[in-house]
């Protein structure tokens, strides 16, 4: 079996934060400024995957859903979670986690 592409990430992803945050496809599209006569069928689309968002849209997807764009767009699992844990962490932490995971990178 061959590994996920992105796009199958960014929908798994992106269909797993909405529900997190227990909204309908037709609330998040609303949330993200979609017309009303697209709002759902779009927002089913792009977790389908039949359909990708732009750039502008993706940013606003990832906002409304309070994770990082880079969180959606991340090549694998275990690189979404990275993301998602160092984005909690004050500006501090999160440059004190860099230093280090690029101290463990040299070695």
């Amino acid at each position: 079996m061959s590994p996920p592409n992105s796009r199958s990430m960014f929908t798994k992803r992106l269909k797993e934060a909405r529900l997190a945050l227990d909204i309908s496809q037709r609330e998040l599209g609303r949330r993200i400024g979609l017309s009303e006569d697209v709002v759902s069928s779009r927002v089913t689309r792009y977790e389908l995957g039949t359909s990708e968002p732009d750039f502008v849209t993706a940013s606003k997807l990832a906002k409304e859903l309070g994770v990082p764009l880079a969180y959606l767009l991340a090549d694998n699992d275990a690189l979404a979670d990275i993301i998602l844990a160092v984005a909690g962490m004050s500006p501090a932490e999160q440059r004190r986690m860099a230093a280090e995971l690029k101290a463990k990178a040299k070695r």
